[in-house]
Order: C-alpha cells, then structure tokens, then sequence
C-alpha cells in the first residue's frame, strides 16, 4: 500500500511582483533555502558536482545579504531607477 510519504516531494516556487529585482531576490532566497536543505541532507562526504555547485552558490548568494533580505516585510524596495538618471 502506497503512504504519503512515498509520493515525490514536488517544489514550487511563484512569485507574484511586478518588480524585476523583488522577484530576483525572492527567487535567489527560495534557491538559498533549497541548496541549503539538500546540503543538509546530503552525506559530508558528498564530493558531487552537484554538492560543489551548492556549496558555491551559497557562497555567492550568502555574500549578497541585503539583496535575500528583500522579501522581508519590513525591508523597503529601492525604486527602479530611471535609465536616464544613470551616470557612468
């Protein structure tokens, strides 16, 4: 007899904004908390590809703190910026 537990875990990830960078950074965050349950479930001396893609994507995105923090409710979202108001 089949439990649910035996069912495949699906994950879904939706974003509803209709700002570019607040679904990045939701996005970023939910790829963070993924990488970092598999790497938690995964054995120590898991030397996998995969394992290192992980370890070094949440590297990066560890290093962006501010850019994850978007999703929080009190965290305010910068205003898109005007192409015009770019100085290079």
């Amino acid at each position: 007899m089949n439990s649910p537990w035996d069912a495949p875990t699906e994950y879904t990830v939706s974003i509803a904004t209709n700002n570019i960078r607040k679904a990045v950074a939701e996005a970023s965050n939910a790829l963070y908390d993924f990488l970092e349950q598999s790497l938690m479930t995964a054995d120590d001396d898991d030397e996998s590809d995969f394992g290192r893609f992980a370890r070094e994507t949440l590297t990066v995105l560890g290093s962006h703190p501010e850019q994850l923090s978007w999703n929080s409710p009190d965290a305010e979202m910068p205003e898109e910026t005007d192409p015009s108001e770019i100085v290079e």
